[in-house]
């Protein structure tokens, strides 16, 4: 029989998912996260007075609807999902919170696979740049993808097809590294790449990797400027005595290292 498991990198299973969930928040909730939020936006605000932030793996958190708390319009905020349907649903109790009458412009939602180069181009086609993207364990579910075969050189990159020394290639590359170069790509230099995860080596793996001809080094589009354990507060309502659940915050800065489309 064929398998009906889908994975985390199927956008089938997150469709299904959605369909029946109304609200989850992966590891954390806002608390944990506003005050690292906070100093990012407070940072960009300090070049820009309506910083640009990007919400990748939106999901059906409620950090969407609490983020508007820490700017000054909702416009400065680009939610996006790999899956349509919760898209389409954030978008639509958005509008009806705000009702008819509202003057307030609402927030930005869009269906994104962070994992296509042409999306990704498309999506950045307007000229859009972002000063802080919010990744509350998008990066834990896309580690968990299919490996990504791409052809080289990369369509986004920092040399133009003519300077690739090597005739046209095929690489199957780790999905972090992808979305490390797509982010890249719609960051501006000193963007703050604000990763909420479980695993304490989400990005250790960047030190040992060689080079790929034709694809840009994560390492050289972002350094970790941060990396710290933050314990998750107890439930209250649990008299079960429990170790601590520790979950790991990293404060990426995009480097001055510029990406275009190269073919």
């Amino acid at each position: 029989m064929p398998s009906t498991t889908h994975s985390f990198g199927d956008v089938e299973y997150w469709d299904n998912r959605f369909t029946k969930e109304e609200q989850f928040d992966w590891l954390a909730d806002f608390a944990l996260l506003e005050s690292w939020l906070k100093k990012a936006i407070a940072e960009s605000s300090g070049h820009d007075d309506s910083p640009q932030i990007l919400h990748i793996g939106c999901g059906s958190s409620a950090l969407s609807t609490q983020l508007k708390k820490l700017v000054v319009s909702p416009r400065q905020i680009y939610n996006v999902d790999y899956s349509s349907v919760v898209i389409e649903r954030n978008r639509q109790r958005e509008v009806e919170l705000l009702g008819p009458s509202s003057a307030t412009e609402p927030s930005h939602w869009s269906t994104l696979d962070l994992l296509s180069a042409s999306q990704i181009l498309d999506f950045g086609s307007s000229g859009d740049r972002y000063d802080v993207i919010i990744d509350k364990s998008t990066s834990d579910a896309i580690t968990c993808a299919e490996d990504v075969t791409i052809e080289l050189p990369y369509q986004i990159g920092n040399i133009c097809a003519a300077q690739f020394t090597s005739s046209t290639t095929i690489e199957t590359v780790f999905p972090p590294d992808i979305l490390a170069v797509h982010l890249a790509y719609l960051a501006n230099p000193g963007c703050q790449w604000i990763v909420l995860s479980y695993s304490s080596s989400r990005f250790s793996h960047w030190s040992d990797e060689d080079n790929i001809e034709g694809l840009p080094h994560p390492r050289e589009l972002w350094t970790i400027a941060r990396h710290e354990k933050i314990e998750q507060p107890p439930n209250p309502e649990d008299t079960v005595h429990r170790p601590p659940v520790m979950h790991h915050l990293y404060v990426l800065r995009r480097t001055d290292l510029q990406l275009w489309r190269t073919v």
